[in-house]
């Protein structure tokens, strides 16, 4: 499910986030699939993608008109995990309400 505005987009990668760090709850932002998608990713780059996730939900919510930071935040999480669906879509949807693209 593609986040519909930058709200829901935050909380798509805040859920993701808990789901990577094993954290419980993790809301209602993830369907199964996607939990799978996120559970199915190397136990060691988890965390590693969970950090990346985190560095780039601070800026949303602290510096969301930093473009510059957001896109290369977007850019690294991208090369690195742009494979796995969840958060693929995220990124389309921090593209779309964040870097106006």
């Amino acid at each position: 499910m593609s986040p519909k505005n930058a709200d829901e987009t935050i909380s798509k990668v805040d859920s993701m986030i808990r789901v990577l760090s094993k954290a419980s709850p993790h809301g209602n932002a993830l369907d199964q699939d996607d939990i799978k998608a996120l559970n199915d990713v190397e136990s060691e780059d988890q965390l590693k993608l969970a950090d990346r996730l985190e560095d780039m939900i601070i800026l949303l919510k602290d510096e969301p008109d930093n473009k510059r930071k957001i896109l290369e935040s977007h850019d690294l999480v991208m090369d690195e995990f742009g494979h796995v669906g969840p958060v693929r879509d995220a990124l389309e949807s921090v593209k779309t309400y964040f870097l106006g693209k």
